[in-house]
């Protein structure tokens, strides 16, 4: 995670912390972290894993990306909006390292939307088996370029240029690029987290 988006998450965790009462102690035990680990969270100096985002944002009933995507009009928010464009140079959406060389990126704010769109750029060698999640419904992805493989519960599954997959996520889930040396690029949706 860069260091613009560890200070993001760690104000928003802080945030909702206050918000619920909780001491930072109390808040550690509950989500099973030191309370130096979460202070060094909040405080933006230390990272913190997709995994462990997806159980923080379970415990406050929001979505991975509520924590990880732009704030809609300066707080948090529930409300759908009825269309959404994502322009190619939109920098507002921060980019998180997740495993080895792949950068993962969300499309807009979660809210109350049904989906979560991503892109996904993994360098070559790059993926994240090491940490496979499942979350509730489905996901959907499609390879722009390069060849990536799934990996969906103990099957994998080699996706080209053009191909994609549409899978139920309660299975852990991960992809990692099928290449050595060349990059891939897949853009993905699914039932949040994604």
């Amino acid at each position: 995670m860069d260091d613009e988006l560890a200070q993001l998450v760690g104000e928003r965790l802080k945030r909702l912390r206050v918000r619920s009462g909780a001491s930072l102690r109390e808040q550690a035990r509950v989500l099973g972290i030191s309370p130096s680990s979460l202070s060094a969270v909040e405080n933006g100096r230390g990272g913190i894993s997709l995994k462990r985002l997806q159980q923080v944002s379970s415990h406050f009933d929001l979505m991975v990306s509520d924590l990880l995507g732009p704030e809609a009009n300066g707080a948090e928010s529930s409300t759908v909006v009825s269309v959404e464009i994502h322009r190619r140079n939109d920098s507002s959406t921060n980019s998180v390292r997740r495993g080895k060389g792949t950068h993962y990126r969300l499309l807009g704010a979660g809210g109350s939307h049904i989906i979560q769109g991503a892109t996904v750029t993994f360098e070559p060698g790059g993926g994240y088996e090491l940490d496979a999640m499942g979350h509730e419904g489905e996901e959907f992805v499609y390879v722009l370029y390069g060849d990536i493989e799934l990996l969906h519960g103990d099957e994998v599954y080699r996706l080209g240029a053009g191909d994609s997959a549409r899978f139920t996520a309660s299975s852990p889930h991960a992809y990692r690029n099928a290449s050595k040396t060349d990059m891939a690029h897949i853009v993905a949706a699914g039932t949040p987290p994604c």
